[in-house]
């Protein structure tokens, strides 16, 4: 029982640390292309105050001069034109915010359910079942040769010829016994890395390819936690990693990810 739970603590704590680490490369560009958005707001922003400040100094200027003054005509048709260059400026505000911000189309996809719903999840962790109970039995064997080889031991004087050979067969099953351990925990961590990279890839582009075809501009990681079952220590990797906290009316595309990727098998 004692391998088969580092087996499974193992196989676990891979998938989801190498599930965390691409999705974070992943957000990254989004968030990038967010704030792209942002700072051409603000610049826009500080060219409507600075019009806002040219119109103030001339609604001064005006105050020193009389109505049948030239320079006061001449102020009126300059703060008209500003007045209009900063309508101007807001409209296109608008319309820009609209096109870039607030019109953008997203949509959402949960990374844990095509994980776990999609047939080549499914396969694998058949395959990761039968490897693992194969690796439990052969190291619950070597376990036995090495209780059986104690037992022995204890029936021979300490300083006899016989006791220090089969205490040396002893210590090489032992070495062998936790070398095995280390090898199988080693390959389980390649094996599983891989799998879990090379079907994550397939996510992104997959995903990518539906967002090309509905018109979407992003696509957002959504996936739930159980607050009812998780420890402190999932709690505390899930509030790091969750980065979207509301996707009200977003398109979810989980299914049809899902779906294109069981039929590319």
């Amino acid at each position: 029982m004692k391998a088969k739970n580092i087996v499974l603590t193992v196989l676990i704590c891979v998938i989801v640390l190498a599930t965390v680490g691409y999705e974070h490369g992943n957000f990254k560009g989004n968030a990038q292309h967010i704030q792209k958005i942002a700072a051409e707001q603000e610049n826009i922003l500080l060219k409507l105050e600075e019009l806002d400040r040219e119109i103030g100094g001339l609604k001064a200027d005006l105050n020193t001069f009389k109505l049948s003054d030239k320079d006061y005509v001449k102020e009126i048709g300059e703060m008209m034109e500003k007045q209009a260059q900063l309508q101007a400026q807001k409209e296109t505000q608008r319309a820009e915010a609209k096109q870039s911000g607030a019109g953008l189309k997203a949509a959402v996809v949960s990374i844990r359910k095509i994980f776990q719903g999609c047939e080549r999840g499914a396969s694998y962790r058949e395959e990761a079942i039968a490897e693992q109970d194969r690796i439990i039995a052969e190291l619950e064997k070597l376990s036995k040769e090495i209780e059986a080889e104690r037992a022995g031991l204890k029936t021979l004087k300490e300083n006899s010829s016989d006791y220090m050979e089969r205490a040396k067969e002893l210590l090489e099953k032992q070495a062998n016994y936790q070398a095995r351990q280390e090898i199988y925990k080693q390959q389980i961590e390649l094996k599983d890395r891989l799998w879990t990279k090379e079907l994550y890839q397939d996510i992104l582009r997959i995903a990518g390819e539906v967002a090309k075809q509905k018109g979407l501009d992003l696509v957002f990681r959504e996936d739930e936690v159980d607050f009812s079952e998780a420890n402190t220590t999932e709690l505390g990797l899930a509030m790091r990693v969750q980065k979207l906290l509301y996707s009200g009316g977003c398109l979810d595309i989980t299914d049809e990810v899902t779906a294109r990727l069981d039929a590319e098998k």
